[in-house]
Parts: C-alpha cells; sequence; structure tokens
C-alpha cells in the first residue's frame, strides 16, 4: 500500500509545490504554429469494455459494512483529518458512505477533481454544436498568449503552455479570488511555457479560460451551468458550485500546516465543487454511464493520455488514469486528485473492481492513501 501512495502523492495542484520548484521553468516566444508533442511517451487509450452500470440505493450486506467502517476508523486515526468525507459504491450490488465533520459543516472541497465537471460543460456544449474543441481560444478570449493556435482541447488536456498564474511567486505571496483578465496577465507577464502541443504542464489559469469561454458560449456563468447540467438533472443535493460569492459556511474549512486561511473559492473554474463523497461517486457514475455525455465523449476523455508528474499518472481531457504498480498486479483507475494547502481528494473508478471510490479530507494527510484503503477493504471483504 505504502508504494501505491507514494506514487500517487503528486496529484494534487501545483499550488502545493515548493516555491523553488515553481520558479524552475523554461520560456517559450510567440509561436506562428503548433508543435508535434516531444515529451515522454503516451499512455494507451483507456477504453471500458462496457458501461459500470447504475448504482444501486441499497447498502453492502454487514460483514462488507464492518470492514468499509473499521478501515474508516483507520484512516481517520492515520490522517488526523479534521473532517472527511468518505464513500464506495459498486453497480448493481450496493453502496456504502460516512461522513465526519469538526463543525456543522458537512461538505468538502474537491479541488481540483472539480475539473471533472468543467470539461463535461465544455464537452456537452461541443456535443451541442455550439464550440468545437480545435476551435482556437482567442476565438472566445481575448488576451490568451498563442490564442490564435491554442485550441479548447489543450486548455482541456493541459497542453496549451499556458503559464499557470497560481505558481506566481508574488500571487502565491498574496493569494485572493483573481478574475480570468488578471489570471492572464500574470500568464502573459511570464510568456508561454512552450508551444501548443509540444508539451503537457498542468494549467489551472487554461480551466480558468475554459469557464470564460462556458460563460460566452452558453450565455450564463460556469456555476449557474453546472447546477443547471449536472447538479439539478442528477438530482444531486449535496453538491455545490462555487462562485465569488457563494456562501462556504457549511464547507468544511481547508486546515494547511501553516494556519494561513485558505478559500475555496479562489481557484474558480480550476476546483469549483463542493460536496460529500456519496454525490461525487452519482457524478462519476452518472458520467461513466454516459447519463452527462455520448459514450464517444467520455471515450475521447481518456483516448490521449499525457505524462504527468510521474510515471504513474495520465491525463486526458478533464480525466486523469492511474496506472500504479501494486505487489504482483497493477491498479489501473480513472478519475481525478485534487490538493490544495490544507485538503486534498481523490474520485476513481476501477474497472476490474468495477468499483467506485470518493474520498476528501482536510489537514495534511493523503485522500489517495485512504482511498486506497477503502478499496483494499472492499476487496478484502468479497474474498
Amino acid at each position: 500500500m505504502l508504494r501505491v501512495v507514494a506514487r500517487l502523492a503528486c496529484c494534487t495542484l501545483i499550488a502545493t509545490l515548493p516555491a523553488t520548484a515553481l520558479a524552475t521553468r523554461s520560456r517559450a516566444a510567440d509561436c506562428e504554429t503548433r508543435a508535434t508533442y516531444a515529451g515522454p511517451a503516451l499512455h494507451a487509450a483507456v477504453r471500458l469494455a462496457q458501461a459500470p452500470g447504475e448504482l444501486s440505493n441499497a447498502g453492502f450486506n454487514n460483514a462488507v459494512v464492518r470492514h468499509l467502517d473499521d478501515a474508516f476508523t483507520q484512516v481517520l486515526s492515520a490522517t488526523a483529518a479534521p473532517s472527511i468525507s468518505a464513500a464506495i459504491a459498486v453497480p448493481g450490488v450496493g453502496s456504502w458512505s460516512a461522513n465526519r465533520a469538526e463543525s456543522d459543516a458537512p461538505l468538502l472541497y474537491w479541488a481540483s477533481a472539480g475539473k471533472a465537471f468543467t470539461a463535461v460543460v465544455i464537452l456537452q456544449l461541443a456535443e451541442e454544436g455550439l464550440l468545437s474543441l480545435d476551435d482556437p481560444a482567442s476565438r472566445w478570449v481575448d488576451g490568451v498568449p498563442n490564442g490564435r493556435i491554442v485550441t479548447v482541447r489543450d486548455l482541456l488536456a493541459h497542453t496549451s503552455g499556458l503559464f499557470s498564474a497560481n505558481e506566481d511567486l508574488l500571487a502565491r505571496e498574496n493569494p485572493r479570488q483573481r478574475s480570468v483578465s488578471e489570471n492572464l496577465a500574470i500568464a502573459r507577464r511570464h510568456g508561454a511555457m512552450f508551444c501548443p502541443g509540444a508539451q503537457w504542464r498542468y494549467s489551472n489559469t487554461g480551466y480558468d479560460v475554459l469557464g470564460e469561454i462556458v460563460r460566452k458560449v452558453d450565455g450564463r456563468s460556469l456555476e449557474e451551468a453546472i447546477s443547471t447540467r449536472i447538479i439539478a438533472k442528477l438530482g444531486l443535493t449535496r453538491t455545490r458550485v462555487l462562485g465569488p460569492d457563494s456562501n462556504i459556511s457549511d464547507i468544511a474549512p481547508l486546515r494547511p500546516a501553516n494556519g494561513r486561511p485558505i478559500d475555496p473559492r479562489w481557484p474558480g473554474a480550476a476546483g469549483p465543487i463542493a460536496a460529500d463523497a456519496a454525490d461525487m461517486l452519482r457524478f462519476f457514475a452518472a458520467l461513466m454511464n454516459g447519463r452527462l455525455l455520448s459514450p464517444q465523449s467520455v471515450a475521447s476523455m481518456s483516448a490521449t493520455l499525457y505524462p504527468m508528474f510521474d510515471a504513474s499518472t495520465y491525463y486526458g481531457l478533464g480525466l486523469m488514469v492511474f496506472d500504479v504498480p501494486d505487489g504482483d498486479r497493477r491498479n489501473l483507475w480513472l478519475g481525478h486528485a485534487g490538493g490544495t494547502p490544507g485538503g486534498s481528494a481523490l474520485l476513481l473508478y476501477s474497472p476490474e473492481d468495477n468499483a467506485f471510490v470518493a474520498v476528501a479530507l482536510t489537514g495534511n494527510g493523503p485522500a489517495t492513501a485512504a482511498a486506497y484503503k477503502m478499496l483494499k477493504a472492499w476487496r478484502e471483504a468479497n474474498r
């Protein structure tokens, strides 16, 4: 288990990296044309043999519940998380969830795992013919570096070369919510990281631009679009999109080690979701089952997979693939991780187990370890 956790621990927002790492980068001039990808080898496309199936409202049997309850208790002890929400569900079989909050704040912040919601809305707009993934960013938003050749697809996949404003050292010294224009001004000051298509590099500002594209194309804010297109459609009662003026009194406060307050509204479209784990599973199961997108669009999310921070994580279109050695087997998961100072989250589907797992917690414990612990407990209970 420890090896699995170590390989996944990197999958968080860049904001958690040390400042020295953030200051080191190469810089590209203005690009006239797109570049051929020259990074590490891509992962093979991941295609589900069949849709996972609908989640059941039934609970697991008592023996499985005992295993999961025991695992949850161990996670609480190991992570010392002030607040945590965890859930596991197997289509057609049952589900389990547990929540522990330090105060009357039942929702957890899902950080970058919320990018999947932003990506779904963009793909829905593409299906409706209101935009194309091959549209240049400049068609919709002014001021994007290399915006004439950066595509919507690049923004989804993090292959735009767009500098992520949260890496700027001065911005990190003054953490606050910034408008799209402010973040793009920071990106322009730093210049392009590379020509579009040449490399992969995580960019929250790229998703900030996607949120603005939704506003231009759909005629409403990303908050309204996600609320209507996903939350209301699926009947999610414990999920909220965070806009600039959203109430956050019922969201468990993030607890960074340095004690510096973190407002979950700051990342915008790069991490716009607060929810409990059970609702996150309902969202992800609906996505994988084709209730939010066509099967073709779902398949496109994991068709081209770029290596991320290490050799075990890959990025598609708003979706991550984890291909992690685990003793004599490999864990191949689809999902999305998220992290911010004072909190972390992981949402995943394991095709081999046909199981969905979601964990979000506050403090400095790893959600990846907690999610793996819950999945392992379910496996052991079903031997």
